[in-house]
């Protein structure tokens, strides 16, 4: 599934005089109609919100009792990190009122408070959602695509909407096209693992994959010695080789064509995960996991998978093709227009096909609302 995000202005608010909880009723989430969305090419494709999708028993179920967040997290809400996200709740009164999708919430977090307060009255909604393209019309605009099966996971209050935001809680949501927001710097917290006989002190956030990048460079170790092995057979045998007939230093030269070969392996293997370039080489792959979780999801196991592994599994994730017979320069250019992609305008991430994502969807891109 995809996830989108729509959005309306927090401008009608009261405060508990006992709690000081803040309520915000019948805020329209979402409506009926035909809606602009950003492409990965960079065209427009034009996707209808349907009654019969959009104002179903399970599409209006979807919207009650569901987290109030403070952004858009990078990841689903639920109940492994709900204690993390979740700054209040909505309802359970969410209905259908004419052409749209309403809900009233409470904001029980002190801080987040104090920001709506201060002016920060974005509302986001974070919903998964199946694109299928069937192209049609709806009251004179028409369409590509048809989004199915929404289903709301959470309500994030956002520092802004796109300029030219008319939109307030007695009107109609936009949809649109959204900036990142900017997370909050928080202070790091730090976890020890072993490594190498040694203990070792790394963020917490950062531990396991520091853990599968272990992994992979003594699988690499293993790999290295598995050379050395086969250049001490074929050292051995282009030995026993020399002095003998013409046939025989034949294969003598084609073994030490092997072994030079792999010691050519070795020395770049050697070269290529000692020292500086080690620390390089993790710091890479980090990265590139860091680049690929969006779009295959934070329990992706990355163990043993090379760089390009990787690449071509985040591109068939997020637009659902197959990559792995193309070029590596075809393929690293691909997967840099979807990082910028993701870095430039999406919110949220993106994960497997059959993943809950805030609004981030499973296999297909994040895509932009425009307002």
């Amino acid at each position: 599934m995809l996830t989108r995000y729509d959005s309306a202005t927090i401008n009608r608010f009261s405060v508990d005089s006992q709690t000081g909880y803040l309520h915000v009723r019948n805020v329209p989430i979402a409506r009926v109609g035909v809606f602009p969305y950003l492409k990965p090419d960079g065209s427009i494709q034009m996707e209808a919100k349907l009654p019969d999708d959009l104002l179903t028993d399970s599409a209006v179920e979807s919207a009650n009792s569901k987290p109030i967040t403070d952004n858009h997290p990078n990841e689903s809400v639920n109940i492994n990190n709900s204690s993390k996200y979740a700054k209040g709740l909505t309802a359970t009164n969410a209905h259908v009122d004419g052409d749209k999708l309403k809900v009233d919430m409470t904001i029980m977090d002190g801080s987040l408070i104090d920001e709506i307060k201060k002016g920060k009255q974005e509302l986001s909604i974070g919903f998964q959602t199946d694109v299928e393209p069937v192209a049609g019309e709806y009251k004179g605009m028409k369409y590509d695509s048809v989004q199915r099966n929404i289903q709301i996971n959470h309500v994030a209050v956002v520092a802004r909407g796109r300029a030219g935001h008319t939109v307030r809680l007695t009107g109609d949501s936009a949809e649109m096209v959204q900036d990142q927001e900017p997370s909050k710097e928080n202070q790091m917290e730090t976890t020890t693992i072993r490594m190498d006989g040694a203990d070792v002190t790394v963020a917490q956030a950062d531990a396991d994959k520091i853990l599968k990048l272990d992994a992979d460079n003594k699988a690499n170790a293993k790999k290295i010695d598995e050379l050395n092995a086969q250049i001490k057979a074929l050292t051995a045998e282009r030995d026993k080789l020399k002095g003998s007939a013409d046939s025989a230093n034949k294969q003598a030269d084609e073994a030490k064509a092997k072994a030079d070969s792999l010691e050519k392996q070795l020395a770049d293997a050697e070269k290529k995960f000692t020292g500086d370039a080690l620390d390089k080489a993790i710091a890479d792959r980090m990265e590139l996991i860091d680049q690929a979780k969006p779009f295959v999801g934070d329990s992706a196991d990355f163990t043993g998978k090379s760089a390009k592994e990787i690449k071509v599994e985040a591109i068939n994730k997020a637009d659902s093709i197959d990559v792995s017979d193309k070029s590596d320069d075809y393929i690293d250019a691909y997967f840099d227009s979807l990082k910028n992609r993701n870095t430039a305008g999406v919110i949220g991430y993106n994960g497997s096909k059959n993943e809950d994502k805030t609004d981030g969807a499973d296999e297909m891109p994040d895509r932009y609302h425009l307002a």
